[in-house]
């Protein structure tokens, strides 16, 4: 009777690993899985993040437009735009990462008009000021609050000067398209029509 037990003992003991070995077993695949799923989670929102991002522009306008008439009031030389930050602490608008392109329709169009940030303080200066540092042909950014790098911070405000060359003056009911397209995201695409009464000086559109 006693050799029965002994033997009904040894297969409770080994029922016993068995199960312990698969409860571990268990546990590993089930932690596997879990971390997998975790991981594809993960990789999902940072696809979906990523794709919002491109598909979103990170710039919007701060403000109206502003145009100069040119010194005989029969065109516009100079274009302003207002520019801040959206969804985003900064965006990169060094030369190297920012495309600028001006159409002005039936007459010319820039594939890349864009120079960089000129570092003046643009808070105290005029607009003239301003358009004297740009050359003809050339589109600069001036950033007000500036911390000196090259961005446009969430609590700067900044200011794209456009100067057309001499000869491509926008005139009256011109189309004129500008995109602003920054090294990430999706572009900033502006259009507006020159008003039909122009005069020398600088006036607000849009």
């Amino acid at each position: 009777m006693r050799t029965r037990l002994n033997k009904w003992g040894m297969v409770g003991i080994e029922a016993a690993i068995v199960l312990i070995a698969f409860v571990i077993v268990a546990a590993a695949f089930s932690f596997m899985v879990v971390n997998m799923g975790l991981f594809a989670t993960q990789r999902g929102r940072d696809a979906v993040q990523q794709g919002l991002q491109e598909a979103s522009t990170p710039l919007t306008m701060d403000g109206s437009i502003i145009i100069r008439g040119n010194s005989t009031g029969d065109g516009v030389d100079v274009i302003i735009i207002p520019l801040k930050t959206v969804g985003v602490k900064y965006v990169p608008m060094g030369a190297d990462t920012t495309v600028v392109t001006l159409k002005i329709e039936n007459r010319t169009a820039y594939a890349n008009i864009y120079h960089g940030i000129n570092t003046t303080d643009p808070t105290d200066k005029t607009y003239d000021q301003l358009v004297a540092g740009v050359s003809a042909g050339q589109a600069i950014l001036f950033i007000e609050n500036s911390d000196g790098d090259n961005s446009l911070d969430t609590q700067e405000k900044g200011y794209l000067v456009i100067h057309l060359g001499s000869g491509e003056h926008a005139t009256y009911r011109d189309h004129v398209f500008i995109e602003i397209r920054p090294e990430k995201g999706a572009p900033l695409s502006i259009e507006f029509v020159i008003p039909p009464e122009l005069q020398s000086g600088y006036i607000t559109i849009g």
